[in-house]
């Protein structure tokens, strides 16, 4: 099992030679102001007249990584707080367009990142891209033709597609947990949703609008698709979970389908297997998930790697009480050896 977090991509686009001035994933609201507003396609999303809650908050383009961290930290918190205190019946009545700002925040910052990431994926042409040196593609291409290996079951936390790309463009077929039957033996699982899940209902996108509702619909698989093109046809109904938020308090229908999967693979992993954790950033308030992830994974593995070059010091004393046989890498070049 491969756990994916935002340190994958990160060193996706090192590979690549992309700098932090065209894609930053990790200060989001670094490229805010390019990012363009559905409606007429001109930039300005993250702005006063179309988020004016997270702008009044102090969102802003400028904004150093640990500034855009905290602020996005105390809107998910205050959010996850919410669910977890106000009944569904009194929720039905709070969350509105006069809830109080954290609450309106947090639906202008899950329609934000939703845009900024389908703004970096038109960034990259996958047909000029070369993978051949990167250590993730050589590895994955190893995985792919090693037949005593019969199945590698991939969690990813990150909203982009470019996992799935990168598996295309190696010729590798996969299936995306809970939306395909195809019998592969890659396994893709995103419970924190992708810019791919793309919901069935049509709509305007001159009608588009950010609208404060109670994010909790009965929403299920069922009800999205799994599209890799034409991402500008924008949903009202976004499939994202925003970073640092926590599913668990979350009861999106589709979420915990892919959850459930999760769990019952990881209790299915045997002595022999392998895990490896990769660029999981650990924030306070999604460790819970990721440690009931982690849990239900069998302790006697014969080798749990953790790749990151500046690893969480929490993260690293959980690995090592859950798990005996620990190796921690600084990159991800040693993963085929």
């Amino acid at each position: 099992m491969i756990i994916l977090g935002n340190g994958f991509t990160i060193d996706f686009l090192t590979h690549l030679n992309i700098g932090e001035n065209i894609i930053d994933v990790s200060n989001l609201f670094r490229h805010g102001e390019n990012v363009p507003w559905p409606v007429d396609d001109t930039p300005g999303f993250l702005s006063y007249k179309y988020c004016p809650n997270l702008w009044t908050l102090g969102a802003r383009p400028f904004l150093n990584i640990d500034e855009s961290n905290n602020l996005i930290e105390d809107i998910i918190t205050c959010s996850n707080t919410y669910f977890t205190t106000w009944s569904l019946n009194k929720r039905d009545v709070f969350y509105t367009n006069n809830s109080p700002i954290y609450i309106r925040a947090n639906a202008e910052l899950v329609a934000y990142l939703y845009s900024l990431f389908i703004y970096y994926d038109n960034k990259l042409d996958f047909d000029e891209i070369n993978l051949d040196d990167w250590s993730w593609g050589k590895y994955f291409k190893q995985l792919s033709l090693d037949e005593t290996i019969n199945n590698v079951s991939i969690v990813t936390l990150n909203y982009d597609i470019w996992l799935e790309k990168v598996l295309m463009k190696l010729g590798i077929e996969f299936n995306i947990s809970c939306f395909d039957n195809k019998n592969t033996k890659f396994q893709i699982y995103k419970p924190h949703g992708s810019i791919s899940f793309q919901h069935k209902s049509k709509s305007d996108c001159t009608a588009y609008n950010i609208e404060v509702s109670d994010p909790t619909p009965d929403l299920k698989i069922a009800d999205f698709n799994v599209c890799y093109t034409d991402l500008e046809d924008y949903k009202s109904i976004c499939a994202i979970i925003p970073p640092a938020g926590d599913s668990n308090r979350l009861t999106y229908e589709w979420s915990k389908c892919i959850k459930d999967e999760i769990k019952e693979k990881a209790r299915q992993l045997e002595k022999r297997d392998e895990l490896i954790i990769c660029g999981l950033s650990y924030w306070p308030v999604d460790r819970l998930e990721i440690d009931s992830m982690l849990t239900e994974i069998p302790p006697e593995l014969d080798c749990v790697k953790l790749v990151n070059p500046r690893p969480n010091r929490s993260l690293n004393a959980v690995i090592t009480t859950l798990f005996k046989n620990v190796i921690f890498y600084t990159s991800c070049n040693n993963l085929g050896d």
